[in-house]
């Protein structure tokens, strides 16, 4: 295994449901189960994906020459009614800005979706993942 398939993060708990990460280089980011300090770990796991995903759509509308003006990404995830209450169906809207084609758009983000959004890669198979694009 190479050196960069490696990841780590540390926690350190404050109280109650405060978490605080540090990435090696730094990086912080609190976690709170309640949502009052930070993002609940459920919250942080959406983001995850959508930065990921956005991450990946612009490296592939770059790599396809395309110039993007913006990018918005909404997302929400309906959770299951027990424990362990995983996400059952997460909704993306994609939101492009500027003068690329839409289909180079749904390109992109079908190409992260089934491919290449290692975050989205390491959740559960059953998730039912809705995208949608908008243009502007």
């Amino acid at each position: 295994m190479s050196a960069d398939a490696t990841r780590s993060v540390s926690l350190e708990w404050e109280s109650g449901q405060v978490f605080h990460a540090k990435s090696p280089a730094g990086a912080s980011i609190t976690l709170d189960g309640d949502t009052v300090r930070g993002f609940s770990p459920m919250e942080s796991l959406l983001s995850s994906v959508s930065a990921c995903m956005g991450i990946d759509i612009v490296h592939i509308l770059g790599k396809m020459r395309i110039e993007l003006g913006g990018l918005h990404i909404a997302v929400e995830g309906d959770r299951a009614a027990e424990p362990p209450r995983y996400f059952e169906r997460i909704r993306m809207r994609f939101r492009f800005e500027g003068n690329l084609p839409r289909d180079k758009a749904e390109r992109a983000v079908e190409l992260s979706l089934e491919k290449y959004c290692s975050v989205f890669h390491s959740m559960r198979r059953d998730i039912d993942v809705e995208t949608t694009i908008e243009m502007s």
